[in-house]
């Protein structure tokens, strides 16, 4: 007894897999790109207690950014700061992040960790870390 395979059987069956597969959801969106410009005055990496943290950086958000956070701390002392952007950064792909932030009077002299931290509507979230003398 001879099988013969239906052409028509064997043509859904092809179509049923590729339909199958097609389904899945591979799709990620990209965590968020930070290129930090300058930190500090004329990117010294240094800031004054009293005055004020210079930063300025840019940021691409395929997920569009939800948050932006400045930290700053040390490994010495107490002495620590979070900043939170959200205001006219919410919702932007791309954003020419420029902000100052005041160092208080209560810091000590030191070297500090400083952390930009970008977290866009999916979740996704990049930190830049670097290090930053208070003087």
């Amino acid at each position: 007894m001879k099988t013969i395979l239906n052409p028509l059987f064997l043509l859904v069956s092809i179509a049923s897999i590729g339909f199958l597969t097609a389904c899945e959801d591979d799709e990620t969106t990209a965590k968020p790109v930070i290129v930090l410009h300058e930190l500090g005055i004329d990117n010294s990496h240094e800031a004054h207690i009293g005055g004020d943290l210079h930063i300025d950086a840019e940021i691409v958000a395929e997920g569009k950014i939800a948050k932006i956070v400045i930290e700053l701390h040390s490994e010495s002392s107490d002495n620590e700061i979070e900043v939170e952007f959200v205001d006219g950064y919410e919702g932007l792909k791309n954003a020419e992040f420029h902000e100052h932030v005041e160092i208080p009077e209560t810091f000590m002299t030191g070297e500090y960790h400083f952390h930009l931290v970008v977290t866009d509507m999916e979740g996704n979230q990049a930190i830049m870390e670097e290090h930053v003398d208070i003087e």
